[in-house]
């Protein structure tokens, strides 16, 4: 009975890992291939005052969740308690609509914000946009973590889905038909959020209840969360402080096409935040389970070897990505930033799975070492070196502060719970495939395409071990149906 358990845990997981994956993709697909419409209608400065309002409103999430969407997971299970969710969900859900309120009410700032970013106050109206939407994120947020705890992925992959598609078809009519111009995309966010609050309502359908609201315990996850709040702020210095180090330097122009880069950037995180979702309930639930830890290798194999093959596919050949999808020529240069933003990714999404240890033992702490060393090393770079070298500089500060996030991570998280993921293999194959990458950067297209094809091969043989297992689980789970 143990072990069906056990393997209906990792059922469940491999499940909600191949819904938001394949939503994921339609949608990043659909959002992908709509990047002409958006480098024809909207200048480089356009969208690089978009992408620098938005960049500034996610600095401003994270710090006024308080961490607590991480305490939500950490606090959600408890075998002696089974009504621990319950006073987890009605907690959290009235502290996230206070917290929301206050993100409102920072739109008086906006003319402020305007002015520091821009020299100009005629965007505040836009910054007011972007609060309210942080506003809406936050009240749909313990909505979308019930049912992530409660395993409720087909559902919470329509909400996604809905909302995505809502946003997707926003941007079509505001950018192209309307001509909304830098409104445009903020305006749709904000669309798709409200949306998104009420299909999650509708499959959620709970509303906190008095009783169960548990101050105790509220104080209990901020105490585990507050520590957090400070990581997360480094973790936004650490990925998007170099878009305001060339605004100041560079211009809105520059970072509308350094946001283009960043662009191709979401094709990984289709993996990336697919695996992220799911996993989070599993180890967890597992974490104690006899076989946990083989379980944790294959997974970081598995998101190693498909991150490593995506990411080299589109690094090897970004200047032709670039221009075929860049109807304007003011964004071709996107291509220079985008090797190592999209390495950069790929080690950030290993290191948050193999920092797990470090969850399980409650010891943020690490995570602020980790993050906090990357930063330095990363702000230290930026203003040397962004300066002079522009995009190229930027990315590269990101990919070497991710590394060292990723090295402290691993190190920190195998002393709190050893466990064997695999990382030599995944590091020497990014190794190597960065190299290729880096060194054949001006080769021609056909010296490249063979150059794929014989190192995606290679890298196929090299987790083949990782291929042969999902192959036999695909076949078992195909012979029951």
């Amino acid at each position: 009975m143990e072990e069906k358990a056990k393997k209906n845990n990792l059922t469940q997981f491999l499940k909600g890992s191949s819904i938001l994956v394949i939503s994921n993709v339609c949608l990043k697909a659909m959002n992908f291939f709509l990047l002409p419409l958006y480098t024809k209608h909207l200048s480089t400065d356009q969208l690089g005052i978009s992408d620098s309002i938005s960049n500034l409103t996610s600095l401003l999430f994270p710090i006024l969740t308080l961490g607590l969407d991480s305490a939500f997971s950490a606090f959600y299970f408890e075998k002696k308690d089974p009504d621990r969710g319950k006073r987890v969900y009605s907690t959290l859900s009235v502290t996230f609509f206070i917290l929301g309120l206050v993100a409102a009410m920072l739109s008086v700032t906006s003319g402020a914000l305007s002015r520091m970013l821009f020299h100009d106050t005629g965007y505040q109206g836009l910054v007011v946009l972007a609060f309210i939407s942080l506003a809406i994120n936050l009240w749909y947020l313990p909505l979308s973590l019930e049912l992530r705890m409660k395993n409720r992925m087909l559902a919470f992959g329509i909400a996604n889905l809905s909302a995505s598609l809502a946003m997707i078809l926003l941007n079509i009519l505001f950018v192209v038909v309307l001509h909304f111009q830098e409104w445009a995309l903020i305006l749709s966010s904000l669309l798709s959020g409200i949306l998104q609050l009420l299909i999650l309502f509708l499959f959620v359908r709970r509303v906190p209840k008095r009783e169960e609201i548990d101050k105790r315990l509220l104080r209990g996850m901020l105490r585990f969360s507050i520590p957090l709040v400070p990581m997360s702020i480094l973790n936004w210095v650490l990925a998007i402080s170099d878009r305001y180090v060339l605004l100041f330097y560079h211009g809105e122009g520059t970072v509308g096409v350094y946001g283009v880069a960043m662009r191709f950037v979401t094709v990984l995180n289709v993996v990336i935040s697919a695996v992220a979702m799911a996993y989070t309930t599993f180890a967890f639930q597992t974490k104690d389970d006899e076989d946990a830890k083989k379980n944790y290798y294959y997974i970081f194999q598995t998101e190693s070897m498909l991150l490593l093959i995506i990411c080299f596919t589109i690094s090897l050949f970004g200047k032709e990505l670039i221009m075929l999808m860049s109807s304007d020529e003011a964004y071709y240069t996107a291509c220079e930033p985008l090797r190592d933003l999209m390495f950069a990714q790929s080690v950030f999404a290993m290191s948050n799975v193999v920092g797990y240890g470090i969850n399980f033992a409650k010891k943020s702490v690490y995570y602020l070492i980790a993050v906090s060393a990357g930063v330095a090393l990363n702000l230290g770079l930026n203003f040397a070196l962004v300066p002079q070298y522009g995009m190229q500089a930027a990315a590269l500060t990101t990919l070497l502060g991710y590394l060292v996030v990723f090295i402290l991570t691993y190190i920190f998280s195998e002393r709190l719970y050893p466990c064997r993921y695999g990382v030599l293999r995944s590091g020497i194959a990014l190794a190597a495939l960065y190299a290729t990458c880096f060194f054949l950067d001006d080769e021609e297209l056909w010296l490249r395409l063979c150059v794929w094809l014989l190192l995606t091969g290679l890298v196929l043989i090299l987790f083949r071990d990782i291929i042969k297992k999902l192959a036999r689980f695909l076949m078992r789970r195909l012979r029951r149906h």
